[in-house]
């Protein structure tokens, strides 16, 4: 008769039991255990308490929605693991989002208003959505001035009429909103190791179109509409 099965299962059987009475005796056996052996998963970095600012805006050129600088919070667009994901509490609103809740309140300021740029000042999400945005509104109608507006979160906090020398344009009747824009830039094989800060969407005048832009931990990118 092989015995040996027998055997095997009997010093499997004396290690189980090896290992739990040395637990019960000695807690800091099992912590060593723990920690090199560390079974939980990691968990995704949740922005809570975030410093949002209402910037002090003053004048607007046709510049700002295209140069800007690295935000606070850096986002991996493909993260490799949970504890690489990146959840924003306060990040409500996508570009398509925050341009419908400031269009009404620019409306107000003047009938003809057009689009300058949208911007995120919050961190950002991978479903192109940001803690804050700052939205900007021309209109021919108000010869060298702009209509700012200040979203955090999913409520207006402040809107004001500023100088400009920028223009604005209506936006396609058909556009893709941030978190396809954020989508397209993912595929591209020279970011998959790359973070994004900040997210806009912004005229172009020399190629008379829409672009989205993207400050990212390589440098800044875009993406036509």
């Amino acid at each position: 008769m092989n015995n040996k099965p027998i055997i095997i299962l009997s010093i499997f059987i004396l290690l189980v039991v090896g290992v739990a009475v040395a637990y019960f005796i000695f807690p800091e056996f099992g912590s060593k255990i723990s920690r090199v052996v560390d079974l939980t998963p990691d968990k995704p970095k949740v922005i809570e308490n975030e410093n949002l600012v209402i910037p002090d805006t003053q004048k607007i050129t046709g510049s700002d929605g295209r140069v800007v600088e690295k935000g606070n919070v850096e986002t991996p667009l493909v993260p490799k693991n949970e504890g690489e994901k990146i959840i924003v509490a306060r990040a409500v609103l996508t570009v398509n989002g925050s341009y419908d809740k400031a269009l009404g309140e620019a409306k107000s300021w003047a009938d003809d208003v057009k689009l300058v740029f949208v911007k995120s000042l919050g961190a950002v999400t991978l479903e192109g959505k940001s803690s804050q945005w700052q939205v900007v509104f021309v209109a021919k109608s108000k010869t060298k001035k702009a209509y700012e507006v200040i979203i955090q979160a999913d409520q207006v906090v402040s809107k004001k009429e500023i100088d400009s020398t920028a223009t604005g344009a209506d936006l396609p009747k058909t556009w893709i909103d941030s978190g396809e824009a954020v989508k397209i830039l993912q595929l591209m094989p020279q970011y998959s190791s790359v973070s994004v800060s900040v997210i806009t969407l912004f005229y172009d005048n020399n190629s008379k179109g829409w672009n989205y832009g993207f400050i990212t931990s390589i440098g800044a990118t875009s993406i036509k509409l």
